[in-house]
């Protein structure tokens, strides 16, 4: 009788496993093993052309909350110098101006909604000296559009947090009984939101990772998306289209939306394979360019260094060549340094990847 089936259901299940991730990171290693080390910069560039890699790129990252942006640019540099990312996602937790009329919906077009976050930027580029890409960060026009919303009276309770499922209930209602209006609060929020990638790219970013949060049924159909959402998402992403590392970020995800984005021309997709159940070889069969995650966001927190090896060696080959390695969204906020650390360890440590 061979050894495995020998064993006890439970231990033989955790020996397939073993071997399963013992298999993937051998295959790492043959993969490209060849190629001597990297800068961040050359390891990305090649990744995105889909050439020979020492090692994917990585990066991951979780917010931060600072009042400012010397504080939030000090956080992100102390970050990727901590865990040696390739790039830097600079989180944006800044607030998009709200109406002075008294109705959230009346907008009008800004220079920058965010100019701390610019400054953050400026700081991040100024502490790297170069040393690795970094991109912006900014919400779809249909998100900041149900955060105003959020943030109306009825909503924000002093004492509790907005009902997410009824602000969408609204939005919904007001998108359906108030069409025009819905359209000039979207096209103000979308030309603040280009004029803003503009001045970011101005500053040096390499792109921006644009944050899609209706594309599932809770927030409505796949018509309603097509109605009402996707032509402001397509003029955001096209204001990206020539950038480096630009990622389209599609936090909610069901199959049935997949379709919706294949014209956008982002440099790269990233999305969670484990709230959406795709896997990532289903994503590109339909998507050429790089895509980025693979690795839980959910349950980080609980990965082995071995587990999250087994993740992001399965990404990679079912993505290809063209791949970052990722989560599918930011990690918990509460994560330790213990945990942050074995994502580093997971992708750059000699038995994972020499």
């Amino acid at each position: 009788m061979p050894f495995a089936e020998a064993m006890p259901m439970n231990s033989r299940r955790q020996f397939v496993s073993a071997f399963a991730a013992a298999a993937a990171m051998t295959a790492a290693r043959l993969s490209w093993s060849k190629t001597s080390a990297l800068t961040h910069k050359e390891r990305v560039d090649r990744a995105l052309l889909g050439a020979e890699v020492d090692r994917p790129p990585f990066s991951f990252w979780h917010h931060y909350k600072r009042p400012n942006a010397q504080l939030e640019a000090q956080d992100h540099l102390e970050f990727h110098r901590r865990y040696d990312t390739d790039f830097v996602k600079v989180m944006n937790d800044f607030d998009y101006p709200r109406s002075t009329t008294g109705k959230w919906y009346e907008l009008e077009p800004v220079a920058s909604p965010y100019p701390e976050q610019l400054r953050t930027l400026e700081l991040v580029r100024d502490g790297l000296k170069g040393d690795a890409y970094f991109i912006d960060t900014v919400y779809g026009p249909y998100m900041t559009a149900m955060l105003l919303l959020a943030a109306e009276p009825q909503f924000s309770g002093a004492n509790s947090s907005p009902d997410r499922g009824q602000v969408i209930s609204a939005l919904h209602t007001f998108q359906q009984e108030h069409s025009a209006e819905w359209a000039r609060a979207l096209e103000a929020i979308t030309q603040s939101t280009i004029n803003h990638i503009n001045r970011s790219l101005a500053l040096g970013s390499s792109g921006t990772l644009v944050s899609i949060y209706n594309a599932t049924s809770r927030f409505g159909s796949v018509e309603d998306y097509e109605r009402y959402s996707r032509s402001y998402d397509k003029r955001v992403m096209s204001a990206l289209a020539q950038t480096k590392l630009s990622i389209l970020h599609l936090h909610t995800l069901e199959r049935p939306y997949l379709s919706q984005f294949r014209d956008f021309g982002a440099p790269v997709v990233n999305y969670s394979v484990k709230t959406s159940g795709i896997p990532i070889a289903e994503v590109r069969q339909s998507y050429s360019q790089a895509i980025a995650g693979g690795v839980d966001e959910i349950d980080f927190q609980h990965l082995s260094t071995q587990e999250i090896v087994a993740q992001w060696t399965s990404a990679r080959a079912q993505a290809g060549s063209k791949y970052l390695i990722t989560p599918g969204c930011s990690v918990p906020d509460a994560s330790t340094d213990a945990d942050l650390a074995r994502m580093t360890r997971a992708v750059t440590t000699s038995s994972a990847a020499a």
